[in-house]
């Protein structure tokens, strides 16, 4: 789900619609681990954002910036 939400982004930036950061709540209650899948993906930690569930970001442009210096993209 993670990489088509990334591709759905690229795809929109070339078409000129801005989209910064992919967020989501972790539910830990229900899956403990979620957290370390979401960081391993390239997630952080929304730290000021406190609810019941755990809030993290994906910061696409990085991301996609990052994969072209490295030539990967």
């Amino acid at each position: 789900m993670v990489e088509l939400a990334r591709g759905i982004t690229e795809d929109l930036r070339e078409i000129g619609v801005a989209c910064r950061f992919i967020t989501v709540d972790a539910d830990t209650k229900n899956n403990p681990s979620v957290v370390d899948f979401y960081l391993k993906q390239g997630f952080k930690l929304n730290e000021k954002y406190r609810r019941d569930n755990t809030s993290m970001r994906l910061d696409i442009f990085s991301d996609i910036e990052n994969l072209e210096e490295a030539g990967t993209k």
